[in-house]
């Protein structure tokens, strides 16, 4: 079927081409739709049960997205009344932006940050703690010592030291986050000088700087065509064998990012690496087919024939491997995350993309051009140093098969003790290096001030008016005192704390009154004085109109995976004691680190998943073919081999198995299978063709073990482009992945022939000959 089909190809591969052209404008056409944007909400697992209650409460008290601004005093303290001015035009700038949610501002500057006392006549005094900055000295001490005094602003909204204030700012979902950036940046530029250090953190900082590093995609791709291209004309030693195969996993590339163009999808980070990813391959599967097309052609003299030949012998593996690849990509679109669903549907439907041009437009292109010249033959079956290092592997793996299994076996073992020291966990700020300016105004951040990575608990009454029951307060005040003495954790904030220090302004500021009162009518009363001074969303920020709903507010130092889902076992632990048997429940949590901690938990879980997935994928789809439990099994060998020695590299670099890495080894798994399947396809060729099993794993290791070293080199080089960009996540990205890619391609040419030739497996063996045998 096979040799028909080709036999077509090449009798109208004018028209063939001519249709793969037709098809790959049509797609690059789409091209014009791909539009890079991290989504926010969409990108969340919606069913884990921290998302839900983030979700919540950004719909009842806004806040999309939340970014820190510190101004840190470079000598002295902040209350001078130039720091003061440019406090206080910095966040008249925040104001003026669209999209931000006014009422949760908070600043020394913004007109919801209030300064309360009270009078000898029972009347509240609520005002804007700065209503303009102040002039002299003088009143740049009064407004510090009112800071100072106010238990909710000092140690959270300014340091305890006074040498930081911080500006955090929440954003509804009107603005994407490169223009909240852009917008934010814009107003701090202007104010920075010798006198402060201005420094940047927050959800949607960090994401605009995702963003800025997944455009450099559009850099990294064309060093990684031009790596690729190298390694392709030092396997073939000709401008044709360079050049085609770089053509067929370009329109790959194409159609690829057409489909996904067609899909509406945006660009994010995961989908970005496709195109790499997508060129490796199918770069890959075209060498395959253009180093046994050299083979044939030096047998029959006949370009046309040679074609026939070449896709007659390479086809079905090239289409087994391909669509275990596909396969294994597509099971990714399983997940609860978006992101990853798109990142799988673009990596299949381009790995389906390539085995359809290279079963057309290779082929075609390949028959209409010119034959190889004698020369041309000469260089590319010239006996190099690759020919004598894999000359002499094969007679050391067929003299000495069980000497290298020991040593896969040593191998194995060393790499589960490093294995065994991995530590799953996460943080978004680790995904960048150390010396960029993200990182380093993290750290000053959460050197002077309570923290930049947010935690939000929602309050949830049972009836309209609850959170002015003194019980309730209570309740709500002890779980501010509990998270304050959580390590790391800092700014809380609450009703609460409102209602202690409204309690504290009205007799006379005496510290004995910073309590909850006993008496409901009178908190009521406190509410209704503070909103009439202050505005009806004057508390907007922690409560809602009906006192039902409310949030805690806090910051922490610490954003990781493991720090989050400890704190939040301990805080759920206390509220469920705490609660019992009142009338409000506390929702845990929202912020950064519930949102971090319920992503990284289905992500983990989902890619060790979706390893068996893609594992079970393999063994099935190569057990078919090759009609053979065993040589499903074989097949697995190299790949369970090269996630080990990955898995213990990480171990012992510290590397965490994190949402990232845990995608990145299952993509490796998924691109690593092809190679044991070339060469178990190879030896039963060459047995088939009369060779007893030793000449037949020699032959395999000298023809499809070039192939393989080739293919396995130039996927490697293009993922080891990836750390160009100083990017931590793709720098983990490309040395991983080409770890497994590596150590895959070196297992499939040692340990697979060991294994062949120890144990004979019966379906390597061709038909006539299993028929005798039963």
């Amino acid at each position: 079927m096979i040799k028909n089909y080709i036999r077509f190809v090449v009798r109208h591969r004018v028209a063939v081409l001519i249709g793969v052209l037709i098809a790959t404008i049509g797609l690059a056409s789409q091209l014009r739709h791909l539009h890079l944007e991290i989504r926010r909400r969409t990108n969340l697992p919606s069913g884990h049960p921290y998302v839900q209650i983030q979700n919540r409460i950004t719909d009842l008290f806004g806040g999309e997205a939340i970014a820190v601004i510190g101004i840190v005093a470079t000598q002295g303290d902040i209350f001078t009344p130039a720091i003061l001015a440019k406090i206080d035009r910095i966040t008249r700038g925040l104001r003026a932006i669209h999209g931000i949610v006014e009422s949760n501002l908070f600043s020394l500057a913004s007109p919801y940050v209030k300064a309360v006392s009270g009078g000898d006549d029972d009347v509240m005094d609520v005002h804007p703690l700065m209503e303009t900055p102040p002039h002299t000295e003088a009143e740049a001490a009064t407004l510090r010592a009112t800071v100072k005094a106010d238990r909710m602003l000092n140690g959270s909204l300014v340091s305890t030291d006074g040498s930081a204030t911080a500006i955090i700012v929440e954003f509804d979902d009107s603005l994407t986050d490169a223009v909240i950036a852009q917008r934010i940046n814009a107003i701090v530029e202007p104010e920075r000088d010798a006198t402060v250090t201005i420094a940047l953190a927050g959800a949607p900082i960090l994401r605009s700087w995702l963003a800025k590093y997944t455009a450099m995609i559009g850099i990294l791709l064309p060093i990684a065509i031009l790596v690729i291209g190298i390694v392709h004309f030092e396997a073939f030693r000709t401008w044709q064998g360079m050049v085609l195969p770089l053509v067929t996993a370009v329109l790959s590339v194409v159609w690829a990012l057409g489909i996904m163009g067609m899909s509406g999808y945006p660009m994010d980070t995961w989908s970005a690496i496709t195109p790499v990813v997508i060129l490796a391959v199918a770069a890959g599967h075209a060498v395959q087919i253009l180093k046994r097309y050299y083979e044939e052609y030096a047998i029959v003299h006949d370009s046309s024939e040679a074609v026939v030949r070449s896709i007659v012998a390479v086809g079905p593996v090239m289409l087994t491997a391909g669509v275990i690849a596909s396969a294994g990509f597509a099971s990714l679109m399983t997940f609860s995350i978006t992101s990853v669903r798109v990142f799988g549907l673009v990596l299949s439907s381009g790995i389906l993309s390539a085995l359809v041009i290279e079963m057309t437009f290779t082929p075609a292109c390949r028959s209409l051009l010119r034959p190889p010249g004698g020369r041309e033959l000469e260089r590319e079956a010239q006996v190099g140093w690759l020919d004598r290092v894999l000359e002499r592997l094969a007679a050391f793996v067929v003299a000495r098969p069980r000497a290298v299994l020991a040593a896969a076996t040593v191998m194995l073992a060393i790499a589960v003790t490093g294995a065994w020291r991995i530590r799953v966990d996460n943080s978004f700020r680790f995904w960048f290096a150390p010396s960029t300016q993200l990182r380093i105004d993290d750290a000053l951040l959460n050197e002077k001030l309570p923290g930049t990575a947010s935690l939000r608990l929602l309050i949830d009454g049972q009836a309209e008016g609850v959170l002015q029951r003194p019980e309730v307060l209570r309740a709500v005040s002890d779980l501010e005192d509990f998270l304050r003495r959580q390590p790391g954790i800092g700014g809380v904030l609450s009703i609460a704390a409102n209602v202690k220090r409204m309690h504290q302004a009205m007799h006379h500021n005496d510290p004995a009154f910073y309590v909850i009162p006993d008496n409901e009518r009178l908190i009521a009363q406190y509410l209704l004085l503070y909103g009439m001074s202050a505005g009806p969303d004057g508390l907007s920020a922690v409560v809602d109109a009906s006192l039902q709903h409310g949030v805690v507010r806090a910051l922490s130092k610490d954003d990781s995976a493991t720090f989050s889902r400890e704190l939040l076992a301990r805080i759920q632990q206390f509220v469920d004691e705490r609660f019992a048997g009142l009338p409000a429940t506390i929702g845990v949590a929202g912020g950064t680190l519930g949102v971090q901690t319920a992503m990284n938990d289905i992500v983990v879980s989902e890619k060790i998943r979706n390893v068996v997935q893609v594992s079970l994928i393999i063994f099935v789809l190569s057990a078919i073919v090759f009609r053979s439990v065993v040589g499903g099994l074989m097949v697995l060998v190299p790949l369970g081999l090269a996630l080990v020695v990955c898995l213990a590299l990480m171990g012992w670099t510290s590397t965490w198995l994190d949402m990232t890495t845990a995608a990145f080894t299952a993509m490796g798994i998924s691109i690593g299978a092809d190679f044991a399947i070339y060469l178990l396809f190879r030896t039963r060729e060459e047995m088939a063709s009369g060779s007893p099993i030793e000449a037949a794993v020699r032959l395999a290791l000298r023809s499809s073990g070039k192939a393989i070293f080739f293919v396995s080199s130039a996927v490697t080089l293009g993922y080891l482009v990836l750390p160009l960009s100083g990017f931590s996540l793709w720098i983990r990205l490309g040395v991983l992945t080409a770890v497994i890619v590596a150590v895959s391609a070196a297992a499939s040419l040692t340990v697979i022939p060991a294994l062949v030739l120890t144990f004979r497996p019966r379906f390597l063996e061709p038909r006539q000959g299993r028929a005798r045998a039963a």
